[in-house]
C-alpha cells in the first residue's frame, strides 16, 4: 500500500478493481488504511461534530469491502442447476 493514499483511493480502487487475483489484496489494503484512519482518530481525539461523517462512512466503507468480498469469492450452490432454480422459485 503506497502511503501517500488515503482509505478513500484505496476502497475506490477495490471497488473498481476488474479481476479477481488483484481484488483481494486491494481489499485487504482498504481494509487496513481505514482501520488505520479510525485509530488516529481515536488517539488524536478530534471533536465528535467534527468526525461523526467521516465515522460514519469508515464504518460504511467497512461494510461494503466486506460485501464486495462475499459477493467476489461466493460459492456457487451445489447440486444440479435445475434444483437451485426451483429452490429459488419456491
Amino acid at each position: 500500500m503506497a502511503s501517500n493514499e488515503n482509505w478513500s483511493e484505496l476502497l475506490d480502487r477495490a471497488l473498481f478493481e476488474p479481476g479477481r487475483v488483484n481484488l483481494r489484496q486491494r481489499i485487504a489494503d482498504a481494509k487496513d488504511a481505514i482501520r488505520k484512519r479510525m485509530k488516529q482518530m481515536l488517539k488524536e481525539n478530534e471533536s465528535v461534530g467534527s468526525s461523526i461523517s467521516e465515522r460514519v462512512a469508515l464504518r460504511n466503507a467497512l461494510t461494503t469491502l466486506a460485501d464486495l468480498h462475499n459477493i467476489a469469492y461466493a460459492r456457487k450452490p451445489s447440486g444440479n442447476s435445475r434444483d437451485s432454480r426451483q429452490a429459488l422459485t419456491g
